[in-house]
């Protein structure tokens, strides 16, 4: 099968490798059939690390993917061949004391695909244990499938923060993720929604899909624009996506005294800087989102009830073999890119 390896920073080099089998009597061969480019991917492609999770050898990117059953295994009950199927990327042991307490994104020996030295989804098959695969619902396809990933982090994130029908919520940075974050509180039935991000097309999709106030970056200032609309108070919850030193700032800034700060983006810093006396005198709640728990099903019922066109968020589709040029369109954001996924 042909496979797809970062073999050095922004350098991917296809190879031809033995098709993986069944091992495990509970494990399923899936073919491998739309894979979306997630930012973490784009970490990996361009800087060779996420913090101290470092690339040391050549590996398979890729997590956000979807495929059709091969090949079951002797122990697997729900699934059959033909299968459409949602990967959920981790591999969690199912033993520790996260997993026994129903927190397996926070398995400390979890094997996440793409995530050193786990290899992903950018190859032809692929073996994964059954409670890995979820059926896609009749009437969505594998692009669907492959966006119930990052759905998955935007509803777990809305879910953490305990939000109430009602609430006022700033989102800073409407990239997939933020979007999918957005997505989730519209259908939740928040009251008003603040974006901000630095890219006019991300705002003007983060209007269709139920965005009320757009604030490009560039040329104002969240903060201000949250404080004026609410008369001083800030939002009930603010939503970091952006994983940018500034963003991590602001959010501060913009949720309200007794509000919650939910901190969802990937900084190419290792260190942030926050100012702990706003932070303590506002009595604010940091809630750290780790990947997502139990969320791709949700997903994916979501986006087949929804009226809303999150799935037009796809903006790019590349084949296997660009997957080299899909990966330099994301980084680079360009050509107005919000969501690529690379069809196999």
């Amino acid at each position: 099968m042909k496979v797809a390896y970062l073999v050095e920073k922004k350098k991917i080099v296809f190879e031809e490798i033995k098709k993986p089998e069944i091992r495990d009597k509970n494990d399923v061969l899936v073919r491998i059939k739309c894979v979306g480019i997630c930012g973490s991917d784009v970490h990996y492609y361009i800087e060779g690390k996420i913090g101290d999770q470092i690339v040391k050898d050549k590996i398979i990117l890729g997590h956000e993917a979807s495929g059709e059953v091969v090949e079951v295994g002797k122990n697997v009950r729900n699934l059959k061949e033909g299968d459409k199927v949602a990967i959920e990327p981790g591999i969690s042991c199912g033993e520790c004391e996260q997993c026994i307490k129903g927190k397996p994104n926070l398995c400390p020996n979890v094997k996440f695909l793409g995530t050193p030295p786990i290899d992903g989804a950018f190859r032809e098959y692929i073996v994964m244990p059954e409670k890995n695969l979820i059926k896609i619902p009749e009437g969505l396809d594998y692009e669907d499938g492959a966006l119930s990933e990052p759905l998955a982090i935007g509803i777990y994130s809305v879910k953490l923060s305990k939000i109430e029908t009602g609430d006022d919520v700033a989102i800073l940075g409407v990239g997939p993720i933020g979007l999918s974050i957005l997505f989730t509180c519209r259908e939740t039935g928040v009251n008003r929604i603040f974006v901000s991000d630095l890219i006019e097309d991300r705002l003007n999709f983060a209007k269709k899909i139920g965005a009320d106030f757009l604030i490009n970056a560039n040329k104002d200032n969240i903060v201000e624009i949250v404080k004026n609309f609410t008369k001083g108070r800030g939002v009930d919850v603010s939503f970091e996506s952006a994983g940018k030193k500034e963003t991590f700032r602001q959010v501060i800034y913009t949720t309200k005294i007794g509000g919650k700060c939910i901190l969802v983006g990937i900084p190419s810093e290792d260190t942030v800087e926050f100012d702990v006396h706003v932070m303590r005198r506002k009595e604010l709640q940091l809630i750290n989102v780790r990947r997502s728990s139990f969320c791709t099903e949700i997903a994916l019922n979501m986006l087949k009830r929804s009226k809303l066109p999150f799935k037009e968020i796809i903006t790019h589709r590349y084949p296997f073999e660009k997957l080299e040029d899909a990966l330099n369109l994301v980084s680079e954001y360009k050509d107005g890119v919000i969501k690529c996924v690379v069809n196999l």
